[in-house]
Formats: structure tokens, C-alpha cells, sequence
């Protein structure tokens, strides 16, 4: 187990320890923390940057098994008492507790029968409680590492296959150099869309320096519940071509003063082959999906987290990490959800989303291609 992981559960297990209720004289509680997937947050670890110390921050996203053993010296129903007490202790936690915490998920999972133990005078009852826990852990460094550009840049280019190959589009600077920021895209409505959806109509604000989706285009549900989240999409082209990729960092300043969907597709192969990111301030979520062979689907594993949406009005660092079948997405440096998928493995398109959002606004676009 490496030293951020071992860290990682050192940190939870004293955060659920401080949820339980306290002890008594008659009720001991025990808590152990069992491990069953682990996985590097960010692109091999690597989240993102803190500012005071200056330093690389890298993290781990784990899912484990929580085992509460409650005992009772003073029979069975002082037992039941507290086996209850502990499960609402630990089930009742607030959002705000358990996002500040770094915890995404947590769900009582199953009750042991009751054991009886020793004899006579000495005899205890005991209940254990296993609960599931989707957690994340970013540690923060205690020293300044110095030169942190050069830092970040290494490190995200440590984790490529191969060489790395930037591309940026700043839409403001595009069109104070004379260039028109929409000759930099595609724009297609996916066919999915029902019949009274209007069109995409992508703009450019010359005085707010984006590019705005202004119609309600729109196919799917709103809810998390299904992926279909069909849409406007804007496709970047480089020097009048399709921008192909397969694994990349995507990263835009983006802002919405609609509370519905916003985001991303990539290995876009054709208006019925793609994946897709969208985050929802309505229903308060981030979805990873896909549409293979003209369907919508949920991801083989991950891709939802339904905890926390966006803030309409304020702009937000999206970035969006594309590793072969590995996807995740951080909103201003914090992760917010992951997925794995092998369906589409061809390089493809990339570009921007709207889903029955008719005020999705994108200040630039930068991607870093790790070409293989």
C-alpha cells in the first residue's frame, strides 16, 4: 500500500470515528476499514495545484467496506439501541459534512445476526454493521515545491504513452487577433433530440469574450436517471480539421446562467458513436455516459455521482481526463466523478455539449493530446 493510500485511511477512519456517538459504560464500538478498490484521481494521481505552499497535489479515490462491532454488556436490547443509534449517527451526516470530508457515498450495506459471547456474569452480545464508503483523499503538501509550472507540466506529461501535443483556443484572444472564434468549430444538433427541440444557435459575445449555446436544444430527461443527454455540440477544429484524439487532457472556463446541462463529448466518432460529460445544476450531478451504435448507455463502471451539480453564474475550471478506458472530471481542481469504459477505443472528435440548456457560455478550450 502506497503512502497516500495509507494516509487515506488513516484520515477516514478517524473522520467515521467521529460520527459514531460516543461509548458507554455498557456499549464498546470498534471500526475497521477494509479496502476494496483503489484508484489514482486525475490523470496517474495527479489532481491538480495548491497555492500556499505551492506544491502538486495527488490523491486516491478508494471504496471500502466499513465493520462497526457494537457490543453490550447489559444484554440484547440495550444492543438494539445502540446498533440503531450508531446506524443513524453514521447515515444522517450532512451533505456539507461529507463532501468536506472528502466522502461521496456512504450506505449501510448489512446487519450481522446477533453473536453471544462468554459465560455467567461475562457474557456480551455482539452486532457488527457493514457499511459501503466511496471516498477521496488529497493530502496537502507541508512544503513549497518551487518552480510549479515546470512541476505540473512534468507531471502531467510523465503519465503519456508517448510525446504530448498542445492546443489552445482562447476565444477572446482569437477575436482580437481578426479571427472568428466559430470558424474554429463544427456545430451539429444530435438526431436524438425530440421533434419541438429548436437548433443549436452557437454565438460569439465580442464584449464577455465567449461562445454561447442559446437554444433549449434538447433530448432526454434532466434527472441523472437516464443517460440519454442529447444535444447542441461543438466540435473543435484544428487548421480547418477534425481535432482527433484518444487520450487527452480537455480543460475549459465555462459558466451557465441555465441550471441544466453543460459540458463535454469526446472520441466523438459520429453523431451516433461518442462518450460524453455533462454536469447538471438542476438535478445536482456529473455524468459520465456514452452513445454507441445510436443508443445512450450508462458507463460499464462509474460515471455517476449525483452529490453535487454546479453553481449557476460563476465560472468553473472544467478538466477532463481521458486515459484509455479510465475517465474522470475535476470542476476548479476538485474531483468530481469517474468512470471506466472499453466500448469506443478509436481516437475521436472533441468539443463542447448543451443539454436543454439555452445559456451555456465557454471562454476557451485547451487540450493536451498524449499522442501514442
Amino acid at each position: 500500500m502506497d503512502e497516500i493510500t495509507q494516509q487515506a485511511m488513516a484520515n477516514i477512519k478517524v473522520v467515521l470515528q467521529s460520527f459514531l456517538p460516543a461509548p458507554s459504560s455498557d456499549i464498546e464500538q470498534s471500526l475497521v476499514l477494509l479496502p476494496s478498490r483503489v484508484k489514482p484521481t486525475g490523470l496517474g494521481g495527479y489532481v491538480g495545484v495548491n497555492v500556499g505552499p505551492d506544491a502538486s497535489l495527488f490523491g486516491r479515490l478508494i471504496e471500502a467496506d466499513i465493520e462497526v462491532m457494537v457490543v453490550s454488556s447489559d444484554g440484547p436490547g440495550l444492543l438494539s439501541q445502540a446498533v440503531s443509534d450508531c446506524t443513524q449517527a453514521m447515515l444522517s451526516q450532512t451533505r456539507t459534512t461529507l463532501r468536506g470530508n472528502g466522502v461521496f457515498s456512504i450506505e449501510l450495506d448489512h446487519l450481522t445476526d446477533i453473536a453471544r459471547s462468554g459465560t455467567g456474569n461475562n457474557t456480551v452480545d455482539i452486532r457488527t454493521l457493514v457499511f459501503k464508503i466511496v471516498f477521496e483523499f488529497i493530502p496537502i503538501p507541508a512544503v513549497d515545491e518551487g518552480n510549479i509550472e515546470t512541476i505540473v507540466q512534468n507531471s502531467e506529461l510523465g503519465h503519456a504513452e508517448g510525446k504530448a501535443a498542445f492546443f489552445n483556443l482562447n476565444f477572446a484572444g482569437v477575436n482580437a487577433a481578426g479571427d472568428d472564434p466559430l470558424s474554429h468549430f463544427d456545430f451539429f444538433d444530435d438526431p436524438d433530440v425530440v421533434s419541438a427541440s429548436p437548433v443549436g444557435q452557437w454565438e460569439f459575445d465580442p464584449q464577455m469574450g465567449y461562445l454561447e449555446q442559446i437554444n433549449n436544444v434538447r433530448g432526454g430527461a434532466s434527472s441523472a436517471t437516464n443517460p440519454k443527454k442529447a444535444g447542441a455540440q461543438a466540435l473543435v477544429l484544428q487548421d480547418g480539421s477534425p481535432y482527433l484524439s484518444k487520450n487527452l487532457i480537455v480543460k475549459a472556463e465555462l459558466e451557465s446562467a441555465d441550471v441544466d446541462g453543460i459540458g463535454f463529448v469526446f472520441r466523438w466518432l459520429d453523431d451516433n458513436n461518442f462518450y460524453l460529460f455533462v454536469m447538471s445544476a438542476r438535478n445536482d450531478y456529473n455524468l459520465l455516459a456514452k452513445k454507441v451504435a445510436g443508443n445512450y448507455e450508462f458507463l460499464q463502471s462509474g460515471g455517476l455521482n449525483e452529490a453535487t451539480g454546479y453553481s449557476i453564474n460563476e465560472k468553473i475550471v472544467a478538466r477532463l481526463s481521458i486515459e484509455n478506458q479510465n475517465f474522470s472530471v475535476y470542476l476548479n481542481d476538485k474531483f468530481v466523478v469517474s468512470g471506466e469504459d472499453n466500448s469506443i477505443s478509436e481516437p475521436g472528435r472533441v468539443g463542447f455539449l448543451t443539454h436543454r440548456n439555452s445559456a451555456a457560455r465557454f471562454y476557451n478550450i485547451e487540450l493536451i493530446d498524449f499522442t501514442v
